[in-house]
């Protein structure tokens, strides 16, 4: 399943780029034919989010075209 190869890499990425911000969402492009099992992705979402800035966070998906699969955006939780 290398959903979960793609998982660790799209939460090592927002995790940097949030510098210790808390992430409110992922949104991620993904084409039909990226091969990319959608609900495997959320499935390994939330476990491989745990006890990192995007715990908590939504993982929501765009339809884009072709093998498409990139982090299309991400929004940081707002400071209190």
């Amino acid at each position: 399943m290398h959903e979960l190869g793609l998982t660790r890499n799209v939460v090592s990425i927002v995790a940097e780029h949030a510098r210790d911000r808390p992430v409110k969402r992922v949104r991620l492009a993904i084409g039909p034919l990226a091969c990319v099992e959608r609900r495997a992705l959320s499935f390994c979402f939330d476990i491989v989010a745990e006890g990192t800035v995007l715990e908590g966070a939504n993982l929501e998906f765009v339809d884009a075209d072709g093998d498409t699969f990139v982090i299309k955006e991400y929004e940081l939780e707002e400071a209190a």
